[in-house]
C-alpha cells in the first residue's frame, strides 16, 4: 500500500466531481454570484430616475398657549391670554422628470456596469474551473512524489541487503555499504516532506470543496495528446474578443465615459413637472378669544413646470468634467497595458503548450534509456564492474525520468487550461475532457 494510499479518504475523486463540489461550496464564487445579483438591481434604480415621485407630508399639533398684554385690550375677542386647540395639516406633492440629461447618462452607465458584472461573474466561474484543475495536477504530482519515493526506497533497501552481503563475502567495501544507508536515510527525508507537502494540497481543496477528497484519479499512463492546431495569432485574435479581463476593462472605459456626461449635467438645465395639494386647519378661528367658531381652513392646488438653471458654480463643474476626462484616459491606457500583457501570455502558454508536447516523446525516450542505464549498471555491480554509487546514481536518473514524464503530462494539460482560460474559453466542457484521461476506478 503507499503512502497516497494511507492519506486519502475511502473513497475516489475525480476531477469532474470535485469540480460540481467546488460550484457548491466554493466561497469566491459564491460570493461573486451574490455581487452579481446586487449589481443587477442598478437597473431597477437607473429606470428609477425617469419615473414620478410622490412626496406626502403631514402633522398634527395639540397647542396650549399663553400670553400677557403690557396695555389692556378693548376688543372682548382678541384680550384673551389662554388657549388651548388642535392644528392639522397635510400635503401631497407629485414630480415629473421631464429632462435631466445627468440622470440619462446615469441610466446609461447602471447598464454598463451590470454589464461588466455580468463578465466578472463568468471570470470567477473560469477561474474557479482553473483553480480546480491547477490544485488537482498539483495534489497530483505530489502524490506521485511520494509513490516514487517509495519505490525507490524500496529498491535502494534492496541494493543495501545486496551490498551488506557482499561486503561479508567480502567483495564490496564498507563505503558501498555506507553510501547506500545514507541514500536511504535521504530518501526518507524526502518522503516526510512529500507527504507534507501532500496534506496540505488536501487542505487546499477543503477551502474550494467544503471537504476532504477522496483518493485522486490519477492519468491513464497509456494516454495520447494531440497537438493543437490553432497558430499563435490566432489565439491571440481569439484572445482580443473574448478575454474577460480586456472586456471588463474596455466596459470600465465605458462606464468612464458616462461618467463625463453625468458631470458635464451639472451644466444643463433640469426641466421637473409637478403638482401638489396642501390642507390645514385649526379647531378654532380666534385662539385667544372668548369664543369659538368653526376654524381656520387654509386650501392651496398647484400645478406647473419646474426649470432650473445652473449659471456659476465657482468652475466646479468645469473641473469635474475635467477631471472625469484624465481618469478615462488613465483606463484607456491601463487598457492598452493589458492589452500587451494578454498577447504576451497567449503567445507564452501557446510556446509551452509546444514544448510540453515535443518533450513528451522526448521523455519517454529518456525514461527507456535510464532504464535500460540502470539494468546494466545493476548487471556490473553483481558482477564487479561498478559501485553501490553508481547504482545509486543511475536509481536517482531512473526515477527522476518517471517523475519528468509525469509531470510534464500535467504540465501540458494545465498549459491548455492556461492558454484556454487566457483567451476567455475555459468552460465546463473542458473539465469534462481533461477528465476523460484519468483512471477511472
Amino acid at each position: 500500500m503507499g503512502f497516497s494510499s494511507l492519506i486519502y479518504a475511502g473513497k475516489t475523486s475525480d476531477l469532474l466531481s470535485l469540480y460540481n463540489e467546488a460550484l457548491r461550496h466554493d466561497a469566491l464564487l459564491s460570493a461573486a454570484t451574490i455581487q452579481n445579483q446586487a449589481t443587477q438591481e442598478l437597473i431597477d434604480q437607473g429606470l428609477s430616475l425617469f419615473l414620478p415621485n410622490i412626496s406626502a407630508t403631514g402633522s398634527y399639533s395639540d397647542l396650549d398657549n399663553s400670553r400677557k398684554f403690557n396695555t389692556p385690550i378693548s376688543n372682548v375677542l382678541l384680550s384673551g391670554t389662554k388657549t388651548k386647540y388642535q392644528k392639522y395639516e397635510y400635503g401631497v406633492v407629485v414630480s415629473q422628470p421631464i429632462f435631466n440629461y445627468a440622470s440619462y447618462n446615469r441610466y446609461k452607465q447602471n447598464l454598463v456596469q451590470t454589464s461588466l458584472s455580468d463578465k466578472q461573474l463568468l471570470w470567477s466561474q473560469q477561474d474557479l474551473i482553473y483553480r480546480v484543475v491547477k490544485l488537482y495536477f498539483e495534489s497530483l504530482k505530489a502524490s506521485d512524489e511520494i509513490d516514487l519515493l517509495q519505490a525507490q526506497r524500496k529498491e535502494i533497501l534492496a541494493q543495501l541487503a545486496e551490498a551488506e552481503a557482499m561486503f561479508k563475502a567480502g567483495l564490496v567495501s564498507i563505503t558501498d555499504v555506507n553510501e547506500t544507508k545514507t541514500k536511504v536515510a535521504l530518501i526518507e527525508v524526502e518522503q516526510l516532506n512529500a507527504i507534507q507537502l501532500f496534506k496540505i494540497k488536501k487542505r487546499e481543496f477543503e477551502t474550494i470543496t467544503g471537504s476532504l477528497p477522496g483518493k485522486l484519479n490519477k492519468l491513464n499512463p497509456v494516454i495520447t495528446f494531440t497537438e493543437i492546431e490553432n497558430k499563435a495569432d490566432e489565439w491571440i485574435g481569439i484572445a482580443l474578443e473574448n478575454n474577460l479581463d480586456l472586456q471588463i476593462r474596455r466596459d470600465e472605459v465605458k462606464i468612464a465615459d458616462r461618467e463625463i456626461d453625468i458631470r458635464a449635467g451639472d451644466r444643463y438645465p433640469t426641466i421637473d413637472a409637478f403638482a401638489s395639494r396642501s390642507r390645514n386647519w385649526d379647531s378654532s378661528g380666534y385662539p385667544y378669544g372668548t369664543t369659538k367658531n368653526q376654524g381656520n381652513r387654509q386650501f392651496s392646488d398647484a400645478i406647473g413646470v419646474e426649470i432650473n438653471i445652473p449659471i456659476y458654480t465657482g468652475g466646479y463643474a468645469s473641473s469635474r468634467v475635467r477631471e472625469g476626462k484624465l481618469l478615462k484616459l488613465k483606463i484607456e491606457e491601463d487598457e492598452e497595458y493589458l492589452e500587451r500583457q494578454i498577447k504576451l501570455q497567449v503567445r507564452e502558454n501557446y510556446l509551452n503548450l509546444q514544448t510540453n508536447f515535443a518533450e513528451i516523446a522526448a521523455y519517454d525516450v529518456a525514461l527507456k534509456s535510464a532504464k535500460l542505464t540502470l539494468d546494466s549498471t545493476n548487471l556490473g555491480f553483481k558482477v564487479g564492474l561498478r559501485d553501490s554509487i553508481d547504482v545509486l546514481r543511475a536509481q536517482q536518473v531512473y526515477f527522476d525520468a518517471e517523475k519528468d514524464i509525469l509531470d510534464n503530462k500535467y504540465d501540458y494539460l494545465m498549459n491548455l487550461v492556461n492558454l484556454k482560460f487566457s483567451v476567455g474559453m475555459l468552460t465546463k466542457q473542458d473539465i469534462i475532457e481533461i477528465n476523460k484521461y484519468l483512471i477511472m476506478e
